[in-house]
C-alpha cells in the first residue's frame, strides 16, 4: 500500500511536470471564454420582457450549448494529457517502471481538475452576467449547483472514454473524430426517441436539464417551466460512470504493447 502511494505521487508529479508548458489549462478557458462571450450576447439581445427570466433562459441553453462543445473539449484534453506517450512511444518503457493503473489513474485525476475549473466557471458564468446586465429575477442556488455538477459528472465519464481512445490509438485523429461526432450525436439525441437517446452518452448534458421550455408557434410567446432534478436517474448514470472508469482502467492494465 505504501509502496503504491509513493509510485502514485511519484506519478502525479511527473504528469505535472509534463503538462506544465502544454498549456492545457487554456483549452478550458477558451471553452469558457466562448460561453461567456454567448451568454452576453443572449442577454445583449434579449427583450425586456426576457430580462424578468435571463438566469432561467442561460439555464436553459446552456446545457444544449454544452451539448456541443463539451465533448470536443474533452476529447482535446485526453488527447493533450495523452499525445506525448503515443508519439515518443513510451508507454512500453512507462509500463515496465510502474503499474499501469499508476498512470492511467493521474492523467485521469489531472483531466478531472481541468473539468473541476471549467465546471465552478460555467457556474460563476450566470451571476457574473447578472453583474453585467439587469436581469430581474433571483438565481436559484439548488439549480445553479445541481447544473454544476451535471457539468462536471457527464464530463467525467466523457473523458473516461477519450482518454480510453487516446491511450490505445497509435494516432489522436480517432479520438478527436469522435469527440467531434459526440458532439453531433448528443446534440440530434435531444430529437430522438427516449429509449434511443438514453443510450447517447453525450446527449446527457440536455438530458438533465431542471429547465424546459413552451413555446407557442401562434403567439411566439416562450414559457419556461422548472423540472424535477430526476436524482435516481443521476444516482444510475453516477455509478455507470464509476464502472467505465474500472472496466477502461482494468482493460488498460492488461492490454499488450
Amino acid at each position: 500500500m505504501k509502496d503504491t502511494f509513493v509510485s502514485f505521487r511519484r506519478q502525479w508529479r511527473a504528469e505535472k511536470q509534463k503538462s506544465r508548458r502544454r498549456y492545457i489549462w487554456s483549452i478550458p478557458a477558451i471553452f469558457w471564454g466562448f460561453e461567456f462571450l454567448w451568454a452576453l450576447w443572449q442577454l445583449s439581445t434579449a427583450s425586456s420582457d426576457d430580462m424578468r427570466h435571463g438566469y432561467t433562459m442561460l439555464l436553459y441553453n446552456l446545457p444544449m450549448l454544452n451539448v456541443i462543445l463539451l465533448p470536443i473539449m474533452c476529447a482535446v484534453i485526453a488527447s493533450r494529457l495523452c499525445d506525448m506517450e503515443i508519439k515518443g512511444d513510451t508507454l512500453k518503457l512507462l509500463y515496465t517502471m510502474q503499474k499501469r493503473t499508476v498512470l492511467y489513474d493521474c492523467k485521469y485525476l489531472l483531466g478531472l481538475k481541468y473539468l473541476a475549473l471549467f465546471s465552478l466557471g460555467q457556474g460563476a458564468l450566470l451571476p457574473l452576467c447578472g453583474m453585467l446586465y439587469p436581469i430581474r429575477e433571483q438565481l436559484d442556488p439548488v439549480q445553479l449547483a445541481q447544473s454544476v455538477v451535471v457539468v462536471f459528472t457527464v464530463s467525467a465519464l466523457v473523458l473516461c472514454v477519450q482518454q480510453f481512445l487516446s491511450m490505445h490509438s497509435r494516432s489522436q485523429i480517432l479520438p478527436l473524430v469522435t469527440g467531434l461526432a459526440g458532439s453531433f450525436l448528443g446534440l440530434f439525441s435531444m430529437f430522438f426517441p427516449a429509449d434511443i437517446s438514453r443510450l447517447i452518452l453525450w446527449g446527457y448534458y440536455a438530458a438533465f436539464s431542471v429547465i424546459g421550455m413552451n413555446w407557442d408557434a401562434a403567439t411566439r410567446y416562450i414559457e419556461y417551466y422548472d423540472i424535477a432534478f430526476p436524482a435516481a436517474k443521476f444516482a444510475i448514470f453516477l455509478c455507470f460512470t464509476v464502472a467505465a472508469y474500472l472496466v477502461t482502467r482494468t482493460f488498460t492494465a492488461k492490454k499488450e504493447v
